[in-house]
């Protein structure tokens, strides 16, 4: 049972004896409460509670984040149990008597506890409580200590330069590789969560080791979080990165032909406490960037003046000018999360793409500039969720930002359509949408302007710009269900010009006429050209953006 006045006693006696050295201060107080460390004072949880239990009762250095030396300093009761713990810190490493002194304070308040005693322990008592035979048989393993602590002083300044605010993320992350393969002499890899390796020292092109599976990275985890000590796995050590308890990344050092050192181990799990600053830093602005960038999408998809816009958007470093695209996509089963968003995100980064990307429900939105590729980026997102059971919608092209709520509501046509289709799974652009651009889907009003443009638009500049009179001609065609006389009857032509004008509007538009599709689209489209013959054309940049790019066209598939 733990004796709480008893461990008090232990621990005072040793903090005022510790006090009156001056070389050390006296940062933080702990008690062993039923095998488990707890401040004295209570407060917030810190990293420095971890380093105290990892230790089990043994003194030794903890690290510090800067310079400094400072060490744990245990405490015994009478019957030898541990009772408490004395953090110490200073600007410079004590020198070997003072270590000596320290273990000595902490044996001598055990054993005058034990005794009864509640007095102060004198100036001068740890060397007149000490023979010259304890000395003689101390100062060998004193001895190593302070080597330890050297060479432990020695990688904490070689890694600490690692953190200088001069370079990037990557950089340091490189950077910490390469400098913790200098001083253990041996390859390196940092991973991130998911296994994939991010930067490496000392190892060769191809993949140093197998990838673990899920299953075996938790089980990495398990064993991490009860010994504080880093995992065998085949062919490496590794030890992992953890933000409250979820892992950000691991610090694998690769086996070689020599046995590993402690000062190795020290060097790792120093190195991986860097590492984990660096990837909480990262995940703190990656989570405040998506919180920005969610209000910012929103507005953006909803109506926002482009003043506004250009100010909100230039704060979070992205460039709004320029035409975009929006591009909705859910997937099954629902995500709740962000990970649909945190995907999206990626795969555009991976495609070189600049985006801002967001999440409404369980769908996530990104507004992205330029013409993303539907089908490559859907295949790179599936890749990267390692699931293909998703549906995406890419909207129209907006060419500035009054356009893009339009984009918005195209892309959710577009994925309404894709998720009512046989095939459910993939990405469908609105300006593929052929005949359902003109069938009106959630209330929405039809496309009828943008459809007759998508598929006569060419056509109807080159009759313009020609004379000729192409659109006719092929509505006539159309309507005689691509009989070659009745048609050439109705124009009053010879069946020789039909086809050489069927052929110039094949030329003109790329369509193959002999696809039922296409030609579906096509006389429809027609149809409503005769019912507007009049109505003027849509812009020619919307015109040159909604041509079909997929089925239908000659040589597509």
């Amino acid at each position: 049972m733990f004796d709480r006045p008893a461990a008090e006693e232990v621990l005072n006696m040793t903090a005022q004896a510790v006090s009156k050295m001056r070389f050390c201060e006296i940062e933080d107080r702990y008690f062993a409460v039923e095998g488990q460390w707890k401040p004295v004072l209570e407060r917030a949880a810190l990293p420095l509670d971890q380093d105290v239990r990892r230790l089990n009762g043994r003194d030794a250095f903890l690290p510090r984040f800067g310079p400094g030396w400072r060490y744990a300093l245990f405490t015994f009761g009478d019957g030898g149990e541990l009772n408490g713990c004395l953090v110490l810190s200073s600007a410079d490493p004590p020198d070997l008597s003072q270590l000596m002194q320290l273990r000595t304070v902490a044996e001598t308040a055990g054993a005058t506890q034990a005794r009864g005693s509640t007095a102060q322990l004198p100036n001068g008592a740890m060397g007149q409580l000490l023979s010259p035979d304890d000395v003689a048989q101390r100062l060998p393993s004193l001895s190593a200590r302070v080597l330890e602590l050297e060479e432990h002083a020695r990688i904490r300044e070689a890694l600490d330069q690692v953190t200088t605010p001069d370079l990037d993320s990557d950089s340091r992350e490189d950077l910490l590789a390469e400098v913790l393969s200098q001083l253990t002499g041996r390859p390196i890899c940092t991973e991130d969560a998911f296994g994939h390796i991010r930067a490496t020292a000392g190892t060769g092109p191809k993949r140093p080791y197998p990838r673990l599976g899920a299953a075996a990275r938790l089980r990495t985890a398990q064993l991490w979080r009860a010994s504080g000590s880093p995992v065998r796995e085949p062919r490496r050590l590794v030890a992992l990165a953890l933000s409250h308890g979820e892992v950000l990344g691991a610090m694998c050092m690769l086996e070689t032909g020599r046995a590993v050192t402690a000062g190795n181990v020290f060097a790792l799990k120093y190195a991986t406490r860097l590492l984990e600053v660096e990837l909480s830093h990262r995940r703190s602005l990656a989570q405040l960037e998506l919180k920005l960038g969610r209000d910012l999408v929103d507005e953006l998809v909803s109506g926002m003046d482009v003043a506004t816009a250009s100010v909100r958007t230039t704060a979070l470093g992205y460039d709004i000018s320029g035409p975009h695209h929006v591009i909705v996509a859910e997937w099954q089963p629902p995500r709740t999360d962000d990970t649909v968003v945190v995907a999206l995100r990626r795969t555009l980064l991976a495609l070189r793409s600049s985006a801002l990307v967001s999440r409404r429900s369980d769908m996530a939105v990104a507004v992205v500039r330029g013409d993303p590729l539907g089908v490559e980026v859907f295949s790179v997102l599936a890749k990267t969720l390692r699931s293909a059971t998703g549906a995406m919608g890419i909207g129209g092209p907006s060419p500035d930002v009054a356009q893009i709520p339009r984009s918005f509501s195209e892309a959710l046509h577009a994925l309404h359509v894709r998720a009512g289709s046989t095939d459910r799974y993939g990405v469908t652009r609105f300006d593929q949408l052929g005949i359902y651009r003109i069938l009106a889907t959630g209330g929405g009003e039809p496309d009828l302007a943008g459809y007759v443009d998508e598929w006569l638009g060419t056509l109807q500049r080159a009759d313009k710009s020609r004379g000729s009179d192409l659109v006719h001609t092929l509505a006539q065609y159309l309507d005689h269900g691509g009989n070659y006389d009745s048609s050439a009857e109705s124009l009053t032509i010879h069946r020789s010009t039909l086809r050489y004008r069927l052929k110039s509007i094949r030329q003109i538009t790329g369509f193959d006429l002999a696809d039922p599709e296409t030609r579906l689209n096509l006389h429809v489209a027609t149809r409503a050209w005769r019912l507007r013959p009049h109505a003027p054309l849509t812009p020619h940049s919307r015109a040159t953006t909604y041509r079909p790019t997929g089925r239908g066209r000659r040589g597509a598939d």
